[in-house]
């Protein structure tokens, strides 16, 4: 049975994609509000969300990349992309776009900033040991940041304690899912790869709810910029899921968590400029805090070597 070996990628080249992820998760909340609000059930939009990207990257594999097809029916991959799918796309996006009926878009990406926290206590609990007291300074100067940003935010909703409560789940799943990605990802493996199979596994999985009477129709009101949106919506987390993991082959889950700040960023200019809520003056102070966190989280990272079957 073959195997591969990972190389070490610089570090510094993990920042731009932390970056770039959390501004594409940050506009998928959005174009998700937006849909779910005009009267798109959320587990349908969730379905045609990941049949769509998973479909389309599928495609760019197929012709690009048809040597790495084979990989998607290995076992550890196969095992690997449903549970990170259950953990990290289906139940954390299901519970965000049942919140956004109800929670305001700013409220819920502010909520997100608390994956990388999350994730430190997680991965330490995993790993038995408390990471470098460096790497929490980096991720508390990053939620001081993003506290900056988000001062005298009014964050009043009318949302119930049901949509609150699946809004304050997300960032826990999404911590879950970041050390679960560090510890099992497939090393070596194609990152578009990875991405088919996880996006694909949960279309799979959530194919039934398109069975629903009115399951698979758009509502009358509007159609054509609710399929604009849709497709915009696929476009974007196909994308974001391919960066994912590149970005993977180039920190650990911590690292990856920071997205979360680049989410709540892009999730607080991008509500501003759709639904016009609120934005301080105080955001580009923060934008600079939150590259100074990151900067000091990441610096000399190291990623151990790990060793996957190849095939079968």
């Amino acid at each position: 049975m073959a195997m591969i070996t990972t190389t070490s990628q610089p570090r510094a080249s993990a920042i731009p994609l932390i970056v770039l992820v959390g501004t594409l998760v940050g506009g998928n909340f959005v174009l998700a509000k937006y849909v779910v609000t005009n009267g798109i059930s959320p587990l349908v939009l969730f379905e045609w969300q990941v049949l769509g990207a998973g479909l389309a990257l599928f495609f760019i594999l197929a012709v690009r990349f048809r040597s790495d097809l084979v990989i998607l029916g290995c076992r550890p991959v196969l095992i690997y992309s449903l549970v990170n799918g259950l953990l990290g796309v289906s139940i954390p996006q299901i519970l965000s776009y049942f919140a956004l009926q109800q929670v305001p878009a700013g409220l819920f990406t502010v909520l997100i900033t608390l994956s990388p926290l999350l994730t430190f206590c997680v991965s330490s609990l995993a790993g038995r040991k408390l990471l470098p007291m460096r790497r929490l300074l980096g991720i508390l100067i990053g939620l001081a940041g993003v506290t900056v940003a988000t001062a005298d935010w009014e964050a009043s909703t009318n949302a119930g304690f049901l949509w609150l409560l699946a809004a304050a789940l997300t960032p826990f799943f999404l911590a879950l899912t970041n050390v679960y990605r560090e510890r099992a990802m497939p090393a070596g493996a194609n990152p578009l790869a990875l991405a088919v199979g996880t996006l694909l596994s949960q279309a799979i999985l959530f194919m039934p709810v398109t069975l629903f009477p009115d399951g698979g129709q758009l509502p009358l009101h509007d159609p054509a910029r609710l399929h604009l949106a849709v497709l915009c919506l696929c476009a974007v987390t196909a994308l974001s899921y391919v960066l994912t993991f590149e970005l993977y082959r180039r920190t650990d889950g911590v690292g990856f968590s920071q997205v979360g700040y680049f989410v709540t960023l892009s999730g607080i200019a991008m509500g501003a400029f759709f639904f016009r809520e609120p934005i301080r003056p105080w955001f580009a102070f923060s934008v600079l805090l939150l590259f100074l966190g990151m900067a000091l989280s990441n610096r000399h990272l190291s990623i151990p070597h790990r060793r996957v079957p190849s095939g079968d």
